[in-house]
Parts: structure tokens; C-alpha cells; sequence
């Protein structure tokens, strides 16, 4: 199993929600998040740059130790090319805290200059990137002087694999930790704005999604009936009712305080335009917290498939609320096979009070 995190920015009611949920960090003086149309219809989310500063978005992640390789792969859209004043302030970067890196930078001209941190840089002037137009960009990348490997792919294209001294020439082999999604440095014009989506991280353990998944996209269904259980209480209404809207919303919700009592929903129905090969897994998402002061009160997320309940990683709860995307689910709980879009429809998702 080595899908570790994916997101596409769908469901959340405010960017801040979507950095909780994902451990992003962004060094936001002076720019704006926000939520715009995504490439496939749903979200994305929008960094505007204000004035004469710099953003930066990290993405942190379960660290992967310098064993592992990892992948990393999102979607980047341009509105305006910014000006970097120092190697310092990659497009793109997968790495380590130590400076230990993947590399990928876009000069004002649109074009890609990427490496590792130690001075393996490389122009491509024949990689020339336009305004306003999608790209997939992945990296490959493994932080050690002697083993090492960075590779990084543009719409699923190669165009750069070196292998070798990857790490940081004052340090030693470390983990990776985190992803540079985008930053930048002097954008000098307010309405500079880099949207990114779909993202992806991966390592190269196990026999599933272990290699480059390519130009992925991540599609969100939502509760849209009641399952076998109703064992909440509804604010009004229908238990589910209560739940299906696309971004949280604090008005309406289910609550219990028993433990063992469960709440399922059946869902949409996955794109018919989807591929059974090219869906990689999914993962259930909750949005919950505690609404009385009482110890130790958890949920634990199930997928319902026959007549089989399959329990998720247990939440605790705290006064504010938390965003649980559980287990990321790479193959079918009941039959150890691949999903497909039959296998999905078919599956109820709910949650237990623990």
C-alpha cells in the first residue's frame, strides 16, 4: 500500500479548512487564498500573489524514509510568470528540511531550469510552459549521496532522471517530508496567481501505485440516501439529509453519544467517464467534532460493502472540528481485488460513535 495522500479541493467550505486537512503550510503575508473551478469541474485552489512579496506552500506529509522513494505529482496552472530572485524559491520541490531537494523553477520567460539542490541544474529551453494552461508536473525523488534518483515529468513526458548524489552537500541522507507545491519571490503585480490541483503522494513500496500514476484526477461523491443504519440524530429532517452537502456547512448535522451506534449513506454514483484501471483508491472524509464535554469520545469511519462493515482509523474528537480522511482504501476490504466503478457504487460509508 503507497498511496499516502491525494486531493483534488473538492468539499471544503474555506482554504483553510483544505490546510488543515492537509498539513499545508503557506507563508501567506501578502497573498490570498481562495477557491476557483478546477480542471474538471470541480475546485482548485488559487494563491494570488499581493504586491511586492513572496508565497510559499508546503505540503507535509508522513515522512518517507531515505529507503523509500518518493512521488510526488500535481497539477500547476500559471496566470503570470513570476521573477525569482534566488535559487531559493523552486516551482516545484520535494524534499527534505535539511535542503536535500528536488528542484523544479519557472523564470519569468516560462522556462523550466530543474535538478537537485547540490548543483546537478539543468536549462531546458525547449521546456516552454504558457499562460493559463494546465500542466501535470511529477517528481521522483530519493535523498541519498550514493543511490540517489530525481526524475521529473511534465504531462507524463520524461525529460529529466538523474541518478546519483541527491542529498544536501552539508548533510546525510534524510527523510523526505514535505512538497514545495509552488512559491515564488517578487511577484510584482497583484494579480499574479498560480492555481494547483489533483495532487498526489506516493512511495515506491509494495505492488500498488508504487511508480509515476500519471495525469491522475480526483473525483468527489457525496451522500445522497439513507444506508442500512440511521442510528444518529438528525439537527431536522433526514439523517442524510444532513450531511450531503459538497463544502461542510455547521447548520445541519448527525450526532450521538452512544457508543456503537453507526450512521451509513449511500452515495452518488462514481463519473461514468472514469476508467475501472484508472482508479487508484479512495478514502472517506469527515468533518466532525465534539459537541459536549465528554472523555475520550471518538468516531471510526466504515465502508459498508454486502453485508460487512470495514472500520477506518479511528478519530478523536476535540471542541473543533476535525477533518478525517481516514484510510486511504487501495483495494476492495472485501475481496482484496481492485475497485471498479460497480464495486464503489455498490458501497455504503458511514461512521460509529467509539
Amino acid at each position: 500500500m503507497t498511496l499516502l495522500k491525494f486531493d483534488g479541493f473538492e468539499g471544503y467550505s474555506s482554504p483553510g479548512d483544505a490546510e488543515n486537512a492537509n498539513g499545508i503550510i503557506g507563508d501567506l503575508s501578502g497573498s490570498v487564498w481562495s477557491y476557483q473551478t478546477g480542471r474538471n469541474g470541480g475546485k482548485c485552489i488559487r494563491y494570488n500573489a499581493n504586491n511586492l512579496y513572496r508565497g510559499i506552500i508546503t505540503l507535509n506529509f508522513p515522512s518517507i524514509d531515505n529507503s523509500r522513494v518518493g512521488i510526488l505529482g500535481v497539477a500547476v496552472n500559471h496566470h503570470y510568470f513570476f521573477k525569482s530572485t534566488s535559487t531559493t524559491y523552486p516551482s516545484i520541490g520535494f524534499g527534505a528540511d535539511n535542503g536535500s531537494r528536488f528542484v523544479a523553477y519557472l523564470n519569468d520567460s516560462g522556462v523550466l531550469t530543474f535538478g537537485t539542490w547540490n548543483g546537478y541544474l539543468m536549462d531546458y529551453d525547449t521546456v516552454q510552459l504558457k499562460l493559463d494552461q494546465w500542466y501535470y508536473m511529477e517528481v521522483k525523488y530519493k535523498c541519498h549521496d550514493t543511490t540517489g534518483i530525481s526524475q521529473f515529468r511534465l504531462d507524463e513526458q520524461l525529460i529529466y532522471d538523474f541518478s546519483g548524489d541527491t542529498k544536501n552537500n552539508t548533510t546525510g541522507n534524510t527523510d523526505l517530508d514535505y512538497g514545495h507545491l509552488i512559491s515564488g519571490y517578487y511577484w510584482n503585480h497583484n494579480l499574479q496567481w498560480v492555481e494547483f490541483d489533483d495532487v498526489y503522494i506516493a512511495d515506491d513500496q509494495g505492488t500498488e501505485n508504487n511508480d509515476f500514476l500519471g495525469d491522475i484526477r480526483i473525483d468527489v461523491i457525496n451522500p445522497n440516501g439513507a444506508g442500512n443504519y440511521t442510528q444518529l440524530t438528525p439537527s431536522a429532517g433526514n439523517n442524510y439529509q444532513c450531511i450531503d452537502e459538497i463544502a461542510m456547512d455547521e447548520a445541519d448535522y448527525v450526532e450521538g453519544i452512544t457508543p456503537g451506534n453507526k450512521d451509513s449513506y449511500t452515495y452518488g454514483s462514481v463519473p461514468t467517464d472514469l476508467d475501472d484501471a484508472a482508479i487508484f483508491g479512495l478514502q472517506i472524509r469527515n468533518h466532525c467534532r465534539r459537541t459536549a464535554p465528554t472523555d475520550n469520545i471518538k468516531i471510526d469511519p466504515f465502508i459498508r460493502t454486502g453485508s460487512t462493515d470495514y472500520s477506518q482509523t479511528t478519530l478523536d474528537l476535540s471542541d473543533s472540528f476535525r477533518e478525517s480522511q481516514g484510510d486511504i482504501k487501495e483495494k476492495d476490504p472485501s475481496d482484496s481485488g481492485d475497485w471498479t466503478q460497480a464495486k464503489i457504487n455498490a458501497c455504503e460509508f458511514g461512521m460509529e460513535v467509539a
